[in-house]
């Protein structure tokens, strides 16, 4: 099983996802990688009817998670019906196919 990892800064402690080489709060290069953890809280969401060619996901259910750490991620979710406040969990599942290539990557669904 994959697990979901991210960056965190030396300096100030941010935790960012997906990695990056400096931190956007404040510009350090001190950049440590870090597991994003098990669960996350849904923000906010939205459904996408027109999507890429590739998505078989009909609609398009895209969240943001926010982890324990504070990292905020965006993603797609498994699940159509969802309510702000929801746990959710990392899963790394297909994503969408490109020229009958499949693209995998994390996605988010509920805890059961």
């Amino acid at each position: 099983m994959e697990e979901m990892t991210g960056v965190k800064c030396s300096n100030c402690g941010r935790v960012s996802y997906p990695k990056r080489a400096r931190c956007p709060a404040c510009k350090s290069e001190k950049m440590e990688e870090t597991k994003m953890g098990e669960s996350a809280t849904l923000l906010t969401y939205t459904e996408l009817w027109a999507v890429p060619k590739g998505i078989e996901q009909m609609p398009l259910m895209l969240g943001i998670v926010e982890f324990d750490n504070g990292a905020r991620v965006l993603g797609q979710l498994t699940a159509r019906e969802v309510k702000i406040g929801q746990k959710f969990r990392p899963i790394w599942s297909m994503i969408r196919k490109i020229n009958e290539k499949e693209v995998y990557g994390f996605k988010f669904e509920p805890f059961s």
